[in-house]
Order: structure tokens, then C-alpha cells, then sequence
């Protein structure tokens, strides 16, 4: 009988073999991550960090804005109810002071941090005896600390 030659056996344990290079847990010649490689990932998610950072620091200072908007709607609401009471808005002297104290049998309206923005300064209130405005005009002096700057806030 002729005897019928055949290929290598690819289950054969040899190292050149599919079983072997299974067995021995690598898959054809592994490569790592060059210094290169990973120094341009770092860079790129730097990048991604500083975009997502900047977009949410500008909503949180739009948030602050439009809690101090709020916050001077409620000061004014509370000086028109010390209006309606006593008969008339308070002094500048006196100032928003007189919401925050009980005096002439009448209780505190706020508290003291009530009538801070959102970044720690005091309210202003500024008597505006002007025909056809209003009596008083409540406004944050925005997050420079300064009266008078672009970023103060004021309520419409």
C-alpha cells in the first residue's frame, strides 16, 4: 500500500503551530504604545478637558448672574412690603439694613446673607426719587466687587 503523505498537523504543539502560539499566549509578534503615542492621547484629552471646563464655567457664571437678578427681585419685594407697612421705603443711611432687623414692632423680612449676591458682596440700594421711576433701585455689583462696571447687575 501506498502511503499518503499529508500537510503538518496545525494541532501539533510545535512553536510555528496555531496550538503552539495559543499555548505559549501570544498572538504573532505584540507591539506597546510608543512614548510618542501616549504623549499625543494625554495631549488631545487635555484639549477635551479644557473645552468641556470652559463651556461649564460660562454657565456657571450665568447662573450666578441670573441668581442675583432673582435675589434683587425679592429685596424689592420685601422694600415694598416695608413700604406698605411703615408708609415709606427707607433712608439711604438706613439702607437695606432695616430688612434684616426687627425694629418699630416690626420682625426681620431677611436675613443677613439674603441680602448678599452670589459672590459675597452686599446689595446696593440707592434711593431714586425720579418723576415716573421708581423710588429705589436694588443692584449687585457683579463679580469685580466695582459699582459702576459693565458687569453689575441690575433688576428690569
Amino acid at each position: 500500500m501506498r502511503r499518503l503523505r499529508t500537510a503538518p498537523s496545525l494541532l501539533s504543539a510545535g512553536p510555528s503551530t496555531l496550538r503552539g502560539r495559543l499555548l505559549a499566549g501570544t498572538h504573532g509578534r505584540e507591539r506597546g504604545m510608543t512614548l510618542l503615542e501616549i504623549m499625543i492621547v494625554i495631549a488631545i484629552l487635555g484639549l477635551l478637558a479644557s473645552v468641556i471646563v470652559v463651556g461649564v464655567m460660562g454657565s456657571f457664571d450665568n447662573a450666578k448672574i441670573n441668581t442675583a437678578k432673582i435675589q434683587a427681585g425679592k429685596i424689592k419685594q420685601a422694600l415694598q412690603m416695608y413700604q406698605a407697612n411703615t408708609g415709606a421705603y427707607p433712608s439711604q443711611g438706613e439702607g437695606l439694613k432695616v430688612l434684616i432687623t426687627s425694629a418699630n414692632g416690626m420682625k426681620a423680612t431677611m436675613k443677613a446673607d439674603d441680602i448678599k449676591d452670589p459672590w459675597g458682596h452686599d446689595f446696593i440700594y440707592v434711593e431714586s426719587p425720579r418723576e415716573g421711576g421708581e423710588a429705589f433701585e436694588v443692584f449687585s455689583v457683579g463679580p469685580d466687587g466695582q459699582r459702576g462696571t459693565e458687569d453689575d447687575v441690575k433688576t428690569k
